[in-house]
């Protein structure tokens, strides 16, 4: 029997350290580095005037025996684009145009950096601390056009691009039914009597005539060649143009936001980063 325990505790026992050399991947799967600096910092805003500085205060210290060497403020650069172009002329259907975009305008660099001083050292907080600012650019300042009551084809240019306008009336055009054109030629003063363009078929769902151009041999409803003519003489800006309110009905807001960070550097070159702050520019 004592030697049937013996074998037993030996086939334990070689068991346990084969699975040990098994599974136990800790000499494979941990990366032993350099330990960063720690740096926490706090902004005192989170909308701030492009052009201005930003302050901030920050606290860090070092986990390894290099010593801190210094920091610096990093950030990159995104864009917010918002477009509305709306015909208030239109009765048969809704015709806009609208375009959300948010892209990065510039990655992310090297914006400020600061010099490790010694005697900035908080014994009560056993770390250092200072206050500091970063810069931010004028040219990242907020631009607002909307709904403007005096048209501007410059920034309509510049703001939707060379063919925007012309695309638009195009389009518009093919979608425009008989009913659209009437509110639209009656509402600028280009037509005074525009019935002598249509035609009329009753409609027993409604009991009454709907008002269409007339029908050609194919059963379609083309546009009338004057109508058609008198179209190509409308400025863009008519279409869009609302007498109800004197505006025109255009909507353009392009805005910045910075993606900020604090780094603090030790004399091995290691880098310690706090928590990304955004930040609104207007």
């Amino acid at each position: 029997m004592k030697k049937i325990k013996i074998v037993a505790v030996i086939l334990m026992s070689m068991l346990f350290f084969t699975a040990c050399d098994i599974h136990d991947t800790l000499d494979q799967d941990v990366i032993v580095g350099n330990m960063a600096p720690q740096v926490y910092w706090e902004v005192a805003s989170s909308t701030v005037t492009a052009g201005s500085n930003v302050p901030f205060t920050a606290q860090y210290y070092s986990t390894s025996e290099a010593a801190i060497d210094h920091l610096e403020v990093w950030y990159n650069v995104d864009e917010q684009e918002a477009k509305t172009v709306n015909c208030p002329w239109t009765t048969s259907l809704v015709f806009n145009f609208t375009s959300t975009t948010s892209v990065e305008k510039r990655i992310s660099q090297k914006i400020s950096e600061y010099p490790h001083i010694e005697t900035n050292w908080s014994k009560a907080l056993s770390a250092y601390t200072f206050t500091a600012t970063f810069p931010t650019s004028n040219t990242l300042a907020s631009i607002s056009w909307i709904k403007p009551t005096t048209f501007d084809s410059t920034k309509m240019v510049s703001y939707f691009g060379a063919e925007f306008m012309q695309h638009f009336k195009d389009s518009l055009y093919s979608k425009m039914q008989a009913v659209d054109f009437q509110k639209m030629y009656q509402g600028l003063n280009l037509v005074t009597n525009f019935k002598i363009y249509l035609d009329s078929t009753f409609n027993n769902n409604t009991g009454k005539y709907d008002y269409h151009f007339p029908i050609d041999a194919q059963g379609n409803m083309p546009v009338p060649a004057a109508i058609r003519a008198i179209y190509q003489t409308i400025p863009f800006a008519d279409l869009i143009f609302n007498t109800s309110n004197a505006n025109y009905e255009v909507e353009f807001t392009r805005s910045y936001s910075i993606n900020a960070n604090l780094e603090t550097i030790d004399t091995k070159g290691v880098n310690g980063s706090a928590i990304k702050t955004t930040i609104t520019l207007n």
